[in-house]
């Protein structure tokens, strides 16, 4: 979704990965090794520390995980690692989750809860709020945030498998790919924008699509940004014109 090259956003982009959910069971410490190493990357074998190098590192992370209480994960684990990405210059991304079933205040997992991350739910073809979809407020780390940042496609996407293959899935796992492979084309466009994380989101937050399509019951606000679609709908085409701009 992000750089297929048929079905991607940004399909020059490069690409670098590390596998922290091998058997879809993760733990902190397989978490924080990816995210040191996608941001410092080192040979295999080599010492993450002596070895890693940070301008090789990757600019935007995809996190289209969750770490929950069975994984040995509380709202705090992440926080300061996430923050030192930020600080690095490095826009990181998290799909919401699909709690959205449980109502509000179901994006509970890191790292979709912090306020250094931008997270992102999802919306149908029709441009309507998938219903498992999860909503703020984020209320296990007692800060009432407001979240997700914005919403983008996430229900039926067509993208590929492995094997040369392709598939139909859903879930803000697709959603949250939308949001990085645009930032790619953002940073691609206007290169002076790379590391800018606070511009870089204030662009995306002010191109956004105004939602028009229907608020669950719980959410009691529907000014933007509110804790079912944040501040709207992702535009790419908007926000990539808007960097344009201000080159």
């Amino acid at each position: 979704t992000i750089l297929g090259k048929n079905v991607g956003i940004a399909p020059d982009a490069s690409w670098i990965g590390c596998v922290n959910l091998g058997r879809n069971l993760g733990n902190p410490g397989y978490y924080l090794a990816c995210m040191q190493f996608l941001f410092a990357p080192f040979p295999d074998g080599g010492d993450p520390i002596q070895d890693g190098n940070p301008e090789l590192g990757a600019h935007i992370l995809n996190n289209s995980w969750g770490c929950p209480d069975i994984e040995g994960c509380d709202s705090l684990v992440f926080e300061q690692a996430v923050s030192a990405l930020r600080f690095a210059g490095i826009f990181v991304v998290s799909s919401a989750g699909n709690n959205g079933y449980y109502g509000c205040e179901s994006i509970t997992d890191p790292l979709a809860i912090y306020e250094n991350v931008f997270s992102v739910g999802a919306i149908d073809q029709m441009g309507e709020l998938a219903p498992f979809s999860s909503l703020g407020p984020v209320s296990v780390d007692n800060s009432g945030r407001t979240k997700p940042d914005l919403v983008a496609p996430g229900v039926d996407i067509f993208s590929t498998m492995p094997n040369a293959s392709y598939s139909i899935l859903s879930g803000t796992s697709m959603a949250g790919p939308h949001v990085v492979g645009t930032v790619a084309l953002m940073w691609s466009a206007n290169p002076g924008l790379i590391g800018q994380i606070e511009l870089t989101e204030e662009i995306l937050q002010r191109t956004v699509s105004e939602y028009s399509g229907l608020y669950p019951e719980c959410v009691d606000s529907t000014i933007n940004p509110n804790n079912a679609v944040g501040f709207g709908m992702l535009n790419t085409y908007k926000a990539v014109e808007e960097v344009i701009k201000t080159r």
